[in-house]
């Protein structure tokens, strides 16, 4: 797993399911799904949102409710 291919990943699905965002919650779940970033069981979203934080993920953006969105590019 790479960080390029979580951003591909994220940007594909996005495309393919004509999506011009997804929650960070929902693109936990591709991700666990795909074996690409396993999810935390006890804190959805946790492991990509550390990710969001630091500014890895292509498209991200915090909304003012502190919720993330991925946004298609």
């Amino acid at each position: 797993m790479s960080i390029a291919q979580i951003n591909r990943y994220i940007q594909d699905k996005l495309i393919s399911e004509g999506l011009d965002r997804v929650s960070a919650v929902d693109a936990a779940k591709w991700l666990d799904r795909a074996g690409l970033l396993a999810d935390s069981e006890t804190r959805p979203g946790l492991p990509l949102r550390n990710y969001l934080r630091d500014g890895l993920i292509v498209g991200s953006h915090q909304q003012a409710n502190n919720r993330w969105f991925i946004y298609r590019k």
